[in-house]
């Protein structure tokens, strides 16, 4: 059997194409993935902003007999396959700044870890840089710049009512270089068509076609017959549940109309639970497909105006971030923001848990999905970068000791993401400013 390209394509009438999950067949004759261990590694950033309430958020308990705490609850299924870096520090963002504004400043240096740069205007109201920076490189791109080469896409970015604020620096995660930020694609139907829509005719035709059809594959239906008898039994399984997903995440998005797509700037959370779910069905999908190996999802901005109106809430996360400790209902209501995001967090588990990798793993285990988040405390009217709330899931193909709490004693989260690099196989020894990266966390590592 000639062996498929992993850039695969079925191809149907009007230039529509389906992508196709990763197979063995890619790899050749006689050869399967356990044998390679070709199964690509992937990696995912989440971000969330303001902190969490640490009473309900930290786990308790011993490194491996932590117990989850309310807002952690959501993760139980996945507890052996999830590491709890206690104690890193925003070094960068303690000791090397460059803004004065606390969000700009957690924001600026959740996944770059170098000074802010001050853009034309100076500092602003607040001490905000209206038209500044994040210092360099994400850590997300520099990744993909290492491993993208072989994906349609380098990197994917989705973004969740992550536009409309004035500043800058709060607005953006992930950036190619100094004052080159990457935008996240915000609306669900103009990321499926640009991720899996037809690869010809301009966008408005390309969403225009995704709306009028069923799915791309009923225009490839004649290809994939062909392309059937050239697979194995475990390959067919795979492709038939790769369908069977794009049909899922089609149908649904054939629900939305033009108005409810289009993310509003602000103050309408309308469909944003459904509107979260599709981005992580098709960034979940697009990894299967291996269409990218890198991806990340900005929920709001840092300082986020979000009002989570579904949980019965009216004041915005950033006011209730800004009350008194002393203030039970700001707690609670952060408390269950903060376990709302974690229910969407295994639900991305989930979807990942759920495809299978051809090696007797899934795609989670061959994954690493690291949380990222702009402050140490959500409740208190504080901005504080030390004990900062990351979360790291996944196997990353077996890189990471999972199923613990581990305390890394006060280690920068430039540190981190050099065990990130590693977890993609990356050789590198340093991310950031150099002045305070040190090297991998031993302690997070199999």
């Amino acid at each position: 059997m000639k062996k498929l390209s992993r850039r695969t394509l079925l191809r149907g009438a009007g230039g529509a194409a389906l992508a196709l999950p990763f197979l063995e067949a890619m790899l050749g004759p006689r050869r399967s993935v356990a044998q390679t261990g070709a199964v690509p590694k992937r990696v995912i950033f989440w971000f969330t902003s303001c902190g969490p309430v640490p009473e309900t958020w930290w786990p308790t308990g011993g490194e491996t007999d932590f117990a989850l705490p309310m807002a952690m609850q959501p993760l139980e299924p996945f507890r052996d396959r999830i590491l709890i870096p206690d104690g890193v520090q925003m070094t960068t963002a303690i000791e090397r700044s460059g803004g004065r504004n606390g969000h700009d400043v957690g924001t600026g240096h959740a996944m770059v870890c170098r000074p802010l740069q001050e853009g034309p205007s100076g500092f602003g109201e607040f001490g905000h840089l209206w038209d500044g920076s994040a210092g360099g490189i994400s850590i997300d791109q520099h990744i993909a710049d290492a491993v993208g080469e072989d994906t349609r896409f380098k990197s994917l970015e989705y973004g969740v009512r992550a536009q409309g604020i004035r500043q800058a620096v709060p607005s953006r995660i992930s950036y190619r270089a100094a004052f080159e930020p990457v935008i996240p694609m915000h609306g669900p139907a103009a990321a499926f068509d640009r991720v899996f829509g037809p690869l010809t005719g301009d966008a408005a035709a390309q969403a225009r076609q995704a709306r009028r059809r069923e799915l791309v594959l009923g225009a490839v239906q004649g290809e994939l017959g062909r392309l059937r008898p050239r697979l194995g039994s475990d390959d067919r399984r795979r492709v038939d549940a790769h369908v069977a997903a794009l049909d899922d995440i089609t149908s649904r998005l054939d629900g939305f109309d033009g108005a409810v797509c289009n993310v509003p700037e602000r103050g309408d959370t309308t469909n944003v639970p459904e509107w979260g779910r599709l981005h992580l069905d098709m960034m979940a999908r697009a990894m299967a497909c291996d269409l990218t190996r890198v991806a990340s999802i900005q929920w709001a901005n840092g300082q986020s105006g979000m009002r989570h109106e579904w949980l019965g809430q009216s004041d915005a996360h950033h006011s209730l971030s800004h009350r008194g400790d002393s203030d039970t209902d700001a707690r609670n209501q952060v408390s269950a923001i903060d376990r709302w995001y974690m229910e969407q967090f295994a639900y991305l588990l989930g979807a990942l848990d759920s495809v299978e990798a051809g090696d007797g793993q899934t795609l989670l285990d061959h994954t690493t999905v690291v949380w990222v988040n702009e402050q140490t405390k959500g409740i208190g009217n504080v901005h504080r970068f030390t004990r900062m709330p990351y979360v790291i899931a996944g196997g990353g193909g077996g890189y990471w000791r999972t199923g613990r709490k581990v305390d890394v004693e006060g280690r920068s989260h430039s540190d981190m993401f050099v065990n990130v690099m590693h977890a993609m196989g990356m050789s590198d020894t340093s991310f950031g400013d150099p002045d305070f990266c040190t090297g991998p966390i031993d302690a997070l590592s199999a």
